[in-house]
């Protein structure tokens, strides 16, 4: 992400927790900003990592775990359940504003790259939830694999 594009998603982060009546904390901003800035996701441990050598200060894990709680909240960042780490995208992204979203993650590289899914293909996967006997509790698909790079060097 380039700078100019950094600077307009924080400042459009900023307004997002404003108008959920919170605060676009120097921390929250961080966090974000790493997230933002990387190109795999990260666990809240790599984070505070991450904020130490990029701050020099250390942030404890349980505030960055209580700062992506937050961030998810306002749909900032998502948590890949897969492998319990966080990816952010921009706000001017087609995934920030939809609700439902495909993750597809390399087993090898952990690059993920984002889909939106339209709510009709949502529709049309729910009943076979349903046919199964199961509920779905979340609109948030992750499918693991081998993105192309990888698949090209594995070859």
């Amino acid at each position: 992400m380039n700078k100019q594009r950094l600077t307009s998603t924080l400042n459009k982060a900023k307004q997002v927790c404003l108008e959920h009546g919170r605060k676009f904390t120097i921390q929250r901003k961080q966090i974000l900003q790493i997230l933002l800035t990387t190109d795999v996701p990260l666990s809240a441990y790599e984070l505070a990592s991450c904020y130490k050598l990029r701050t020099s200060s250390s942030v404890s894990v349980m505030s960055v775990y209580r700062i992506l709680s937050f961030l998810e909240s306002v749909n900032l960042v998502r948590r890949l359940n897969s492998a319990n780490k966080y990816i952010a995208y921009g706000t001017d992204s087609e995934v920030f504003k939809r609700e439902t979203s495909l993750f597809l993650i390399c087993r090898h590289c952990q690059k993920v790259e984002t889909l939106a899914v339209s709510q009709s293909d949502v529709a049309k996967l729910f009943p076979h939830f349903d046919d199964a006997g199961f509920t779905s509790q979340t609109k948030q698909f992750e499918m693991l694999g081998v993105c192309n790079e990888c698949r090209a060097k594995l070859a």
